[in-house]
């Protein structure tokens, strides 16, 4: 049987030799299978398979705390969806038989020959690979779509910018109103993309636009070496604002995927194929300044000029208020400040509601790197939003726990006390998930803030952590036990210890410790 790579394991039983065998047996016989932790319990079980999630669980029905079927319906109601045997003796096999019912893959019947077992794990391991398979089937299919789509957008836009007479028509077939209103809208990056960018990035470009504007916008994408243009048109009459909120996401999600300052020119309103022609032929000549910029930026034209619904003395002033409370760190006091003048208005005014949406935005890439605001689309193109107050809170909320910068040392934020704990925990089952938590972070701005500041995500560190834990240890403690090492270090499973220690170290437990006793 042919393997591709490593499949997970966790196995929940309270009798020890059971618990051996079964690792004992994938280690000799099925090396593809790696013990992930082993659990005696229900409620350690539970949380070392949230923790794990393993590929292939492997509960007994009785064991201490719950039964193996509470175990199994709880992480099921979780959304776990690996793939789940029950363990069970002859006179609990009606139990069993439930279980399977229940979306249990198999059992195993005690005493549990090793034939049996294998034909189990056999059939997990083909259900495993032939799951990636399809899985990697339908990821091809779908970039291949996407690619599709591209393809006939960028050939339809390049119909447009050639002056094409065909093109409207073909436009109103496929439900494109007549006579609409269309604007290029040329994204610039700071530098070339054109020798580094393949077809994967380019699909997860072209679908991250299309999502951002396919619920208010007609959008046709060109990806060029160091540009991008887009001609959009409203699928209704919109407000000049919305366009603006969503240049600047696309700005956002953009500069997440390639890492780089993004640039965007807007033109003038195109009523006529010459004038899209003209929009869409070239990129002004200033624009090639705009890489001086220190932020991301977005400009239009003398004739289409960004439109302004408060004075520039109000747009300053409101601009500078909202600064000077997230560097003071008065988050909570913002929060209901702008929520409550925002909601203002939505009632009364909705054109200074999108402009001061659009200060806030500022003020947030003002003073802080958290950029991914990719939930912000979902909320301000769903119906009603300008009316929907939950909906405007819920994104003001987000943003502003995004938006943590490094002026805020004292707080519980930084990344110098998210260190200390690992430093002073890392023997515990920390995760990514539980720190974010503790730090009133989203784990998505944790792992990149994490990674910006230390070189290395989350789980490489604290490896690294519990490795030089096990190496002063073994230096100290010449008789101590592999099982005890591995528990000292926070992992508890021992084979899955052993695996990290000799990918980390370059020798097994064992040869580091003669190697320590050589050089005695």
């Amino acid at each position: 049987m042919q393997m591709n790579r490593y499949y997970t394991v966790g196995i929940v039983e309270d009798e020890v030799i059971e618990r051996q065998a079964l690792r004992m047996i994938m280690e000799e016989k099925r090396p593809v299978l790696q013990v992930v932790f082993e659990a005696e319990d229900g409620n350690s079980a539970l949380k070392m398979a949230r923790q794990y999630q393993p590929d292939i669980l492997i509960v007994d029905i009785q064991i201490p705390g719950c039964t193996g079927l509470e175990l199994c319906q709880e992480l099921r109601q979780e959304g776990y969806s690996g793939l789940i045997i029950i363990s069970t003796s002859y006179s609990l096999f009606r139990y069993a038989y439930l279980a399977i019912k229940l979306n249990v893959l198999d059992y195993l019947l005690k005493p549990t020959g090793e034939t049996q077992i294998l034909s189990v794990l056999d059939r997990c391991i083909l259900i495993l690979e032939k799951n990636e398979q399809r899985k990697e089937k339908e990821q091809r299919l779908e970039e291949h779509m996407i690619r599709t789509r591209y393809e006939a957008d960028r050939r339809l836009l390049q119909q447009m910018m050639d002056g094409n007479e065909q093109v409207f028509p073909r436009l109103k077939e496929m439900g494109f109103p007549e006579n609409g209103q269309w604007q290029a809208c040329w994204i610039v990056q700071a530098w070339s993309m054109a020798e580094k960018m393949d077809t994967k990035e380019v699909v997860e470009i072209y679908s991250s636009i299309c999502q951002i504007f396919k619920q208010e916008f007609f959008v046709f994408v060109k990806l060029d070496a160091d540009k991008i243009l887009l001609f959009v048109q409203p699928k209704e009459k919109r407000d000049k604002f919305l366009l603006y909120t969503m240049l600047r996401c696309a700005i956002w999600s953009l500069k997440q995927l390639t890492g780089q300052k993004q640039f965007c020119y807007v033109s003038p309103i195109s009523n006529s194929l010459e004038q899209m022609k003209t929009s869409g032929s070239q990129i002004p000549e200033n624009l090639s300044l705009l890489p001086m910029i220190s932020r991301d930026f977005i400009c239009y034209t003398q004739m289409e000029q960004r439109p302004r619904a408060f004075s520039r003395d109000r747009y300053i002033f409101h601009m500078q208020k909202m600064i000077r409370f997230l560097k003071d760190n008065r988050i909570r006091y913002l929060e209901n400040m702008f929520f409550s003048e925002l909601q203002d208005y939505a009632q009364s005014e909705p054109q200074k509601f999108w402009e001061y949406l659009h200060i806030f935005f500022d003020a947030v890439v003002t003073v802080s790197d958290s950029r991914d605001l990719s939930f912000v689309m979902e909320k301000i193109s769903s119906e009603g939003f300008i009316e929907d107050s939950k909906q405007q809170q819920e994104m003001i909320h987000q943003i502003l726990i995004d938006c943590r910068t490094d002026e805020e040392e004292s707080t519980d934020t930084s990344i110098d006390q998210i260190l200390k704990i690992m430093r002073e925990e890392y023997t515990s089952d920390l995760s990514q998930a539980e720190i974010a938590q503790r730090m009133g972070m989203t784990q998505t701005y944790f792992s990149r803030m994490f990674k910006n500041k230390t070189g290395k995500n989350f789980v490489s560190l604290l490896t690294e952590f519990r490795m030089n834990h096990a190496k002063e240890l073994i230096a100290k403690e010449h008789d101590i036990t592999i099982s005890e090492l591995a528990e000292k270090c926070g992992y508890t499973s021992k084979t899955y210890f052993c695996a990290l220690f000799r990918k980390t170290v370059g020798l097994t437990v064992n040869e580091y410790r003669r190697r320590l006793e050589n050089e005695r």
